[in-house]
């Protein structure tokens, strides 16, 4: 089973992640991929399982937003770490479309990009690099305090005379009690 970190802490997974051509099961908690939900939305709506999207590099997550209101669970995916197309996924449902669901990232991204995937939505990591793993199991949190964009998900403030520079608000007041 993969480990899920949320709101730091572990959990175990409790979503079962189906193929486009596997059965559904008639009850738990079930991960499809985006097109089989757009293929199948009706019957699965129907059906007695939660079922929650898997988005993948590619998919446009505006197919989803007539279901967004249906599903528990968004799961972003990330191959590799080098594609960014999951950030922008992610922040797309949060801010353009509104989700209050679990946006969940799965796949291989790096510790570093924990904070910046929080920025955009996240907020669920599936952990299956055992690196990743074990830093976030000894308290590692590679903190980013300041950005060069700015979002709508998170609490920020102007850093300097440059309107896209952004200043985490967790780092501004630890800078102004110093």
């Amino acid at each position: 089973m993969s480990k899920i970190y949320k709101n730091g802490a572990f959990h175990e997974e409790d979503w079962i992640r189906v193929a486009s051509e596997e059965p559904v099961p008639a009850s738990g908690n079930v991960l499809v991929p985006l097109a089989r939900y757009l293929a199948e939305a009706e019957s699965l709506s129907g059906s007695d399982a939660s079922i929650a999207v898997l988005v993948s590099p590619g998919d446009n997550v505006e197919d989803i937003v007539a279901h967004l209101d249906k599903l528990a669970l968004v799961a972003v995916d990330f191959p590799k770490f080098s594609d960014g197309r999951g950030f922008s996924s992610a922040r797309v449902l949060r801010e353009e479309f509104g989700y209050k669901g679990d946006i969940r990232a799965v796949g291989f991204y790096i510790l570093d990009q924990i904070p910046l995937l929080r920025r955009c939505g996240v907020s669920s990591f599936e952990i299956v690099k055992p690196e990743v793993l074990a830093a976030l199991e000894k308290g590692e949190w590679p903190e980013v305090t300041r950005y060069l964009q700015p979002v709508g998900a998170v609490e920020e403030a102007p850093a300097g005379t440059r309107p896209w520079a952004r200043l985490s608000l967790r780092s501004s007041t630890a800078e102004a009690a110093e």
